[in-house]
């Protein structure tokens, strides 16, 4: 698969996991302006436990619904993309003089194939079932709160809020916006500390599992014609550590000590889009060679300038990416903003905003050579704001 194919293969994962962070935040939002305008604090008092109850409820049938929709595109990518990159390898059969098993006969694949969508399927409950948001106190340290706890505190500090007098409605709203979007809908281990916004840990399940299938599939082709070399795909814009090892040949081993073959900051790792490939010595040939890959090594590591700052390929693209999450934010807010029908001079606001950012981010792109990658903007399910 190329770097461009494996960018798009879970973004249907992204965009069903984002919009249960929508619909859930939606919800704290309607709780908000259906409470923020009566005068009477008992009537929250009274009515509290009973929309608790039902917001509960509706989560826990958004999360049913989500899990549903990211088993139906599990199977789409765990049998069509699977099989297409299994047959994928055809040609470097014919090319061995050697007859590639059928897709539907190969046992070791179609098992490990089986195991991936449980272990991942497994990974996506998990995700949901410690979900929560990260708060930072007036001291600036970040706690994590679980879903529902967060999801009291914060219509209680609104409202309570309101009814004293402390704030008005618009800025109970802006607050619990702003903490809302800031943080995201968070997978938490609460053991370790480690958190990950959903759409990102949904992401990294699938593509993992993902990965191991694509590494029997190629070892399996290797072992065919006998061979133990392969040869590592070439993409622009690898992190700075996979110049060293992208575009050449290794045996097996050297791809694990090498190119860290396994490993979280490795090939396969987290968000790496190389692949490795077989190689036959004196029969395959080379895609590129070691003097056009240190040619490109040293055009990518040439920073460029755009307003006054200098930005290698790799720098430039990380910072694509936090532009296109500064957006998503943004649109959340918009969102989150009319369904809490906020004050439209803010909502003016953060349009132009928005308009803003995407101006800079097209100008970045273009100065920088880089393609933009507008899906990532667009995952939230949210459609095109003006």
């Amino acid at each position: 698969m190329t770097q461009g194919q494996l960018e798009q293969l879970p973004l249907g994962i992204e965009k069903i996991f984002g919009q249960l962070e929508m619909q859930i935040m939606t919800d704290i939002v309607n709780r908000i302006r259906e409470n923020g305008f009566s005068t009477a604090t008992a009537d929250w008092e009274i009515t509290r436990l009973q929309q608790l109850g039902k917001s509960e409820e509706d989560i826990r049938k958004w999360i049913q619904e989500a899990l549903e929709a990211s088993d139906e595109e599990m199977e789409r990518i765990f049998s069509d993309e699977v099989y297409r990159e299994y047959m994928g390898h055809e040609r470097a059969y014919r090319l061995y003089g050697l007859e590639q098993v059928p897709y539907k006969d190969n046992a070791a694949l179609q098992t490990l194939v089986e195991a991936v969508r449980e272990q991942t399927a497994n990974t996506f409950e998990n995700i949901t079932a410690t979900m929560g948001f990260a708060v930072r106190g007036s001291s600036g340290t970040i706690t994590y709160s679980p879903l529902m706890d967060f999801y009291r505190s914060t219509l209680d500090i609104a409202l309570m809020g309101i009814q004293t007098g402390a704030f008005s409605y618009q800025v109970a709203l802006e607050r619990a916006v702003n903490q809302m979007s800031s943080s995201g809908l968070r997978w938490i281990d609460y053991d370790s500390g480690v958190h990950n916004r959903i759409d990102v840990a949904a992401r990294r399940a699938l593509m993992t599992g993902f990965r191991q299938v694509q590494g029997q599939i190629n070892q399996q082709t290797a072992s065919a014609p006998g061979t133990d070399s392969y040869e590592v795909t070439f993409h622009v814009g690898a992190r700075p550590s996979h110049p060293l090892w992208q575009g050449r040949v290794w045996t097996m081993a050297q791809p694990r000590s090498a190119c860290g073959l396994g490993s979280v900051t490795g090939l396969h790792g987290a968000n790496c889009y190389h692949d490795y490939n077989p190689f036959i010595p004196g029969v395959s040939e080379r895609t590129y060679t070691d003097a056009w890959l240190d040619e490109q090594a040293q055009k990518e590591n040439t920073p460029k300038t755009w307003e006054g700052r200098k930005y290698t390929t790799y720098e430039a693209l990380q910072y694509q990416r936090r532009q296109e999450t500064a957006m998503r934010k943004t649109r959340a807010d918009i969102a989150l903003l009319k369904k809490g029908e906020g004050d439209s001079e803010r909502i003016k606001l953060k349009r132009a905003l928005y308009r803003g950012q995407m101006q800079k981010y097209i100008a970045f792109s273009e100065g920088m050579n880089l393609p933009e990658q507008k899906d990532r903007i667009y995952q939230d399910g949210l459609g095109r704001m003006a």
